[in-house]
């Protein structure tokens, strides 16, 4: 009933066969005329009777089907009595009915020519132009541009306005204030819809276009008010007070409108839809299952549509059970080929899982197809791959994909962001230097940008021009933890553990409650050694937050390193796994220690799926090459040593992992 209210509410303002119609011209009352149903082959008295009778002839020969015939009428009509605005309007309104728009406008501007403030005819003027400019706005025709329209229809219904009858009133103000809303003028739309509601109080198109124009305002405290009254009266406006709570990110009172309107209407599925993609954007757990729960039941009933079938495989994915989401990601896929939804559904799957070569695999050929009015669809299919290049060290890859969705999406800034990170992967300084730079230019306190011109700045051997830059961001702007964070990643990048964590020292002071920038300062202590200290740190985390990942894994990894208490540090990772089972780098410290617990069997999968994962993480990989030299399988042992140096070189001893390769080929040589 909703979508009926709002299409009436966008429709032009109708020009009725009865109460739209002028009315009937007023003779003088000593003259006598005969009517219709008298007159035979009498005479009328004198030219006016005879205008009266061909109109009312007229209008009788429409009700009965006879459009020519009617015309026929009016136009002797008009003949009989030249001087009758009415006599015009009428006819004009006839035209109009019968999509006959030159000769409406025609008889229109004829009736002015008599009368300029004939209310009819300025009303069948603007209806046309406002048909005119909404048609133009669609595409359709060959008409002129929209503006000239929208102006006179604006023009003629304001003046419609100033004689209008009140059965007319209502359609005219309806009609005007979209084309308020269209032109940008709001505010006149507003008080136009007002003076609706105070003539008839509660009508449905009323109600749901000054709600829209509220919004359209950024009013939309007063948008919900009005809805939250409209549907004490008339239930049938929770969908809008739904929307109107979503366009105002109230995630939970926009599920329960949308609650509310579906307990009306039980077998529509497209408000369950719109009510499941509400929970998801709200907090909980619940919500999320509440959420998949409903769109089980509309893609049984929907097999084939396209969003509620996205829609549940987010939701699974919140949940945590990826192996279904992934299901209904593929079935996407398949239903709608064309589309890039199921696509970019997949891809979030296997993100979570860090399985990058499958995702590669799946996205590839959907990336090579673009839509036309889908480019951003395909930029976003990219962007999935760009990263996934990136995590597998495909850098001139990754900077290809960059590339072509920064020319399919050009309005998306984030895309040369992650180009010019691409640009640093592959060793493209310059290239990622100027790039930076230039984005810089138009939003130099951008942390991302700055970030990204150090570390450009960096690569080309600059390291303190880079420091500066950063540390200029973290001194205009104290209050912002990130900036700070920001410059310590960057010296700990380059190995200046003591001044990272003197930042980090600091900050914490600062902020107090923020237990990333604690995790970040015990790491740095741990990477100068200072063990105790550092332990200390990661054990005040865990005190606040018994499932703070990193810390646990960090405080359990350093325990098996350091071969004691390797039970206690077994179960920390394990607990930092069960959280995040599919991150790799907590997989490669269970392993590890696994290994250290000679338990083989169980360190092999672990360390397995963590080299996958992290091909250029150069500790994962001589992990795994250990783990292989242990069992005896050298040429596999020496390929992840070799993978080892030329990963990211944090964290290994280049001549000792060199010393392993040396080895083994000479035990692959003697075998």
């Amino acid at each position: 009933m909703i979508h009926l209210i709002l299409a009436v509410a966008l429709g032009a303002a109708p020009l009725p066969a009865d109460a739209g119609q002028a009315a009937a011209p007023v003779l003088p009352q000593s003259r006598s005329v005969a009517t219709p149903g008298t007159r035979q082959t009498q005479k009328a008295a004198d030219p006016l009777a005879e205008a009266y009778y061909q109109f009312v002839l007229g209008r009788r020969l429409e009700d009965e089907g006879d459009v020519d015939g009617a015309i026929a009428a009016l136009t002797r009509a008009i003949k009989l009595d030249a001087a009758s605005a009415e006599l015009l309007t009428e006819l004009a309104e006839l035209y109009a009915r019968q999509s006959r728009v030159r000769e409406a406008i025609a008889s229109a501007e004829a009736a002015i020519k008599i009368n300029p403030g004939n209310s009819g005819a300025h009303r069948v003027l603007g209806s046309i132009y406002a048909r005119l400019a909404e048609r133009d706005e669609r595409g359709e025709g060959a008409a002129p541009a929209a503006t000239p329209f929208m102006r006179q229809a604006i023009d003629h219904l304001e003046r419609s306005l100033k004689e209008a009858r009140p059965d007319a009133a209502a359609g005219v103000r309806l009609t005007l204030a979209r084309l308020y809303m269209q032109d940008g003028s709001t505010d006149k739309a507003i008080g136009v819809l007002k003076q609706v509601l105070a003539d008839e109080p509660w009508l449905p198109q009323g109600v749901a276009m000054l709600a829209q124009a509220y919004t359209d305002a950024g009013r939309g405290p007063e948008a919900i008010a009005l809805l939250k009254e409209a549907v004490a009266v008339e239930p049938s406006f929770y969908s809008v007070l739904a929307e109107a709570f979503e366009k105002n990110r109230q995630w939970a009172e926009a599920a329960e409108a949308y609650a509310e309107a579906s307990g009306q209407s039980p077998q529509d599925v497209d408000l369950k839809t719109r009510w499941a993609s509400a929970l998801l954007n709200a907090p909980g757990e619940a919500a999320a299952r509440q959420a998949r729960d409903l769109l089980l039941d509309v893609t049984k009933a929907t097999p084939t549509a396209g969003w509620p079938l996205y829609l549940l495989a987010r939701a699974q994915r919140a949940l945590g059970d990826l192996d279904a989401s992934e299901a209904s990601a593929r079935r996407l896929m398949v239903i709608s080929p064309g589309s890039t939804s199921g696509a970019h559904a997949l891809a979030q799957v296997l993100e979570a899982r860090r399985e990058w070569a499958a995702l590669i695999e799946a996205l590839e050929p959907v990336a090579k197809n673009t839509l036309k009015g889908r480019e951003a669809d395909t930029a976003l299919v990219l962007t999935h791959l760009g990263f996934a290049y990136l995590e597998v060290g495909r850098s001139s890859d990754a900077i290809g994909a960059f590339e072509r969705a920064t020319k399919l999406d050009p309005a998306d800034d984030s895309l040369t962001l992650y180009l010019a990170q691409a640009l640093l992967s592959a060793k493209e300084y310059d290239r990622a230097l100027a790039l930076a730079r230039a984005e810089r230019a138009t939003d130099p306190a951008g942390a991302r940008l700055a970030r990204l011109e150090a570390d450009a700045l960096r690569g080309l051997g600059r390291f303190d021009e880079g420091a500066a830059v950063l540390k200029t961001l973290a001194d205009a702007a104290p209050r912002d933890v990130a900036a700070t964070q920001t410059l310590a990643e960057y010296y700990a990048s380059a190995r200046r553990y003591a001044e990272a964590a003197a930042l980090l020292k600091s900050a914490q002071s600062r902020f107090p409650d923020d237990l990333n920038v604690l995790f970040q300062y015990g790491a740095m202590l741990e990477r100068q050694a200072q063990h105790v200290d550092a332990e200390r740190v990661f054990r005040q985390i865990i005190a606040k937050d018994p499932e703070h990942a990193p810390a646990l894994n960090y405080l359990g990894y350093t325990l098996v390193e350091r071969g004691n208490r390797l039970d206690e540090g077994v179960g920390l990772i394990k607990r930092a796994v069960a959280l995040d089972p599919h991150n790799g780098a907590y997989l490669d410290s269970l392993g590890w220690a696994f290994v250290k617990l000679n338990q083989f069997d169980l360190a092999e999968p672990n360390l397995r799926r963590a080299a996958e994962q992290l091909p250029r993480d150069s500790v994962v990989q001589n992990h795994w090459g250990d783990f292989l030299a242990k069992k005896g399988r050298y040429p596999g042992a020496v390929e992840a040593w070799r993978r080892s140096l030329a990963g990211d070189g944090e964290q290994i001893e280049r001549t000792q992992i060199e010393r392993k390769i040396r080895e083994a080929l000479n035990k692959i040589a003697r075998d």
